[in-house]
């Protein structure tokens, strides 16, 4: 079964030890702010459901974004440094059979 990897709303942003503010305790709200991806599996890899298969840039934070099932990546329908938004779907996993 194909599962989409859709963007949420809003997502925390990334830990960096060397950036301690205020604004890395907030979640980034991604319905207003726009961010490029970096995806950091390829298409054919096995994933688990939770692993960070790729990072986006919005409102100078760096987001998280996991797989929602485990399975193969199929298919990127966002490629790395294009603009994505909450509601957008940036790829497929085809669901491991249980």
């Amino acid at each position: 079964m194909r599962i989409g990897i859709i963007v949420p709303d809003s997502l925390m942003p990334k830990p960096q030890p060397y950036r301690n503010c205020e604004c890395m305790k907030k979640p980034v709200d991604l319905k207003t702010k726009k961010g490029v991806v970096a995806w950091l599996c390829q298409v054919g890899e096995h994933v688990e459901k939770g692993q960070v298969i790729c990072e986006g840039e919005a409102d100078k934070k760096t987001v998280e974004i996991t797989a929602p099932a485990s399975g193969i990546l199929c298919e990127k329908a966002v490629e790395d440094e294009l603009v994505f938004q909450a509601g957008d779907i940036l790829g497929y996993i085809e669901g491991d059979e249980k």
